[in-house]
């Protein structure tokens, strides 16, 4: 089984490098697991990164994507905030991602446009804003932010470079109800995330298939900064897709959902709009026939 979609994702030499973790809370792994010896972390945090940075020389064609979703945001108090998107790519296993934010549900037409490449030594990440009809190069504190005001998502937890820090295996548990490896990963110095609030990632991987079950944010207090976790996903044209992420902020004490809400799959778009400069251009979903979920 692979997982697809938005942690398609959430799926080096890998020497872990033993670093202190201090001031953390427990990460809620309960339950049995088998504990990995030195050289079976090694082996699974490469394969984990390994799947996360495919080689560009394997990327097909003619195989695009694109998934309408749901941000949900519960305020601590108040009522929910909906925002409506698409997420597409060349294909399910491409690094390159775009998020398209609409106007409203019944809306084709994006107020923001985002392109992410995910990639080991050089990741990187544009937007287009539509009103003043400009394309911008995010920073790595640009990624940081959410998509937009009111959403606990942010393009971090898209692009992961966390994951090529140096890293620490942990424990073994149960994660989300499914046998979990845990690491815990530190900006390396010269890292633009030093100057960042971000202490430190702890990150459990699925023991079977590699995939991201829950990620924590630390900034040195007790309590995760954000929690971002897999809530469930749904198998749609025999590829299985995360239909709804969780990220929490400490904080607000607010909630994020990500939903899925309909995929379609084996399109021929153009590859100009998965390019910077093609952000301009809306993708034209009228031909586009979605499976909903």
């Amino acid at each position: 089984m692979k997982l697809c979609g938005w942690l398609l994702v959430l799926f080096s030499s890998a020497v872990i490098f033993a670093l202190p973790v201090q001031g953390q809370s427990g990460f809620p792994a309960r339950g049995f697991s088998s504990i990995l010896n030195d050289s079976q972390a090694e082996e699974k945090l490469h394969a984990f990164r390994q799947a996360c940075f495919p080689d560009p020389k394997d990327q097909v064609y003619h195989q695009a994507y694109v998934y309408r979703f749901q941000f949900i945001h519960y305020p601590k108090t108040g009522k929910p905030v909906i925002d409506s998107g698409l997420l597409s790519g060349p294909s399910p296993d491409s690094p390159i991602f775009r998020i398209d934010l609409l106007a409203g549900p019944q809306n084709t037409q994006p107020k923001f446009s985002f392109l992410l490449l995910r990639n080991f030594e050089n990741p990187k990440a544009w937007m287009f804003n539509k009103a003043n009809q400009a394309v911008k190069t995010l920073s790595p504190m640009d990624w940081l932010q959410p998509w937009k005001e009111k959403v606990n998502h942010t393009p971090f937890d898209l692009l992961m470079p966390f994951i090529t820090w140096p890293a620490e295996y942990e424990k073994s548990g149960r994660v989300c109800g499914r046998p979990a490896h845990l690491f815990v990963f530190t900006p390396p110095q010269g890292s633009p995330f030093t100057a960042s609030s971000i202490h430190s990632v702890r990150l459990s991987i699925d023991d079977a298939y590699n995939a991201p079950l829950r990620i924590e944010h630390m900034d040195g207090g007790l309590l995760p900064a954000r929690v971002f976790s897999l809530q469930s996903f749904k198998k749609i044209d025999e590829r299985w897709l995360v239909k709804a992420i969780d990220a929490k902020d400490r904080d607000s004490g607010s909630r994020t959902r990500y939903e899925l809400q309909a995929a379609a799959h084996g399109l021929d778009l153009s590859q100009s709009i998965f390019q910077p400069n093609g952000l301009e251009q809306a993708i034209n979903l009228s031909p586009i026939s979605f499976q909903s979920l």
